[in-house]
């Protein structure tokens, strides 16, 4: 379980470092077989946690994170593109 964290994290770190507005990560549909939702959604919450701690250090105020049945990370020009209500709320600062 800690293995995907880390290469779902790995994973964001070179969509950051290749300029990516818009993500998605650790996507329930991919690991529901293996795992049950509430490990999924254990891992969703320590990815985020990781996600955040890295935005807030290196793009403070550029992308926000979500949660659902995956993890979004997106800039918050993606969040209006993509109609999303009350995104600033997920705003990284």
């Amino acid at each position: 379980m800690f293995e995907i964290i880390e290469d779902e994290y790995n994973a964001f770190i070179e969509d950051m470092a290749r300029g990516e507005t818009f993500c998605r990560y650790i996507d329930e549909s991919t690991y529901e077989d293996e795992f049950s939702h509430d490990d999924i959604s254990i891992m969703q919450g320590q990815f985020i946690k990781k996600v955040r701690l890295w935005l807030h250090e290196n793009k403070p105020g550029k992308y926000l994170v979500s949660g659902s049945w995956c993890v979004f990370v997106m800039t918050e020009e993606e969040a209006k593109k993509r109609n999303r209500h009350n995104y600033q709320r997920f705003l990284v600062n």
